[in-house]
């Protein structure tokens, strides 16, 4: 789908022409609404503005009208936005815009047109590659590494193209002290998920890159914001327990940080390769932890 125009939604004035300006920067085709009418005419991108109230019944009228359409919520802060199929932060910079629409189109096409598959067996070094048209892993329901890797090289040049800081987080559970069977397994990774979503922001991207390993793809993050995002995962984890087999677990997970600097001539596999050598050091350190091999000192987390 190929978005030419796009409708505005946003009570005040201002903040109105603003988000207009903004969209017509990316060469779009801006229809500017204080508030949403089913005569808004036609349009392949729909913005609500921050002023919006009740946004999610908004974004509910609106796919009625326009089911094809992709229905962006503009934040200018980190919230989440569950009711769109993504946030478009503030102020509007329109060269991102140009290169993020046609992925987020994408996505949200192959998010309505694939329903998860269960896929053979990866090892934990192996990315998962589901069987058929499958874009989600059938445990966590993160996106499939075998469908969504073209998205995360895009992502990693464009960053590296506009000076745009990005981060990679590489997430384990820790040894136990019981054999993870599939029935654990679903437990745990399940947990995991849980843990993972609330922890990230909507621009945020989780994702199974193997058997027993998420990759969390954090585009517009530097190295201290990755840092609060993977000491979430960890302490939500810690405070965690489960029953299995009469023993009460406390399962914990480790998690290996790389980053995208500014000017780094750095590709997507030797980000990975940093990641994972952060996360192995963070595991031989006792585990329960967050590292950066590069630079940073690992940081430790006790349950509650």
């Amino acid at each position: 789908m190929k978005i030419t125009r796009a409708i505005v939604i946003e009570p005040g004035t201002a903040g109105r022409r603003k988000l207009k300006e903004g969209l017509e920067k990316a060469d779009l085709q801006v229809s500017a609404l204080a508030e949403w009418e089913e005569e808004a005419g036609r349009a392949q991108l729909v913005v609500l503005g921050p002023s919006v109230e009740r946004a999610a019944q908004v974004a509910r009228a609106v796919r009625k009208h326009l089911p094809q359409a992709l229905v962006l919520s503009a934040r200018d802060d980190s919230s989440k936005a569950s009711f769109a199929d993504g946030v478009l932060p503030l102020p509007v910079s329109a060269k991102d815009l140009r290169v993020r629409l046609p992925e987020l189109a994408k996505l949200r096409t192959l998010a309505r047109g694939t329903p998860a598959r269960k896929g053979r067996a990866a090892t934990a070094s192996e990315p998962v590659r589901a069987s058929g048209s499958g874009l989600l892993d059938p445990l966590t329901q993160f996106y499939v590494f075998e469908h969504f890797k073209d998205f995360v090289f895009v992502e990693v040049k464009r960053s590296r193209r506009h000076g745009l800081p990005l981060a990679l987080a590489l997430v384990a559970f820790d040894p136990m002290s019981v054999e993870v069977d599939r029935e654990l397994r679903e437990q745990l990774h399940g947990g995991l998920a849980l843990a993972v979503r609330r922890s990230l922001r909507d621009t945020d991207y989780p994702v199974q890159y193997s058997a027993d390993r998420a990759l969390l793809l954090l585009p517009h993050t530097d190295l201290a914001g990755a840092h609060t995002v993977a000491r979430r995962v960890c302490e939500r984890v810690a405070r965690s327990s489960l029953t299995y087999d009469d023993q009460v677990l406390r399962p914990t997970v480790s998690v290996g940080l790389a980053a995208l600097a500014p000017g780094r001539e750095v590709s997507f596999s030797e980000l990975v390769r940093q990641a994972q050598r952060s996360l192995e050091s963070a595991q031989a350190a006792g585990g329960n932890r967050v590292e950066m091999l590069a630079e940073t000192p690992g940081l430790e987390f006790e349950g509650t």
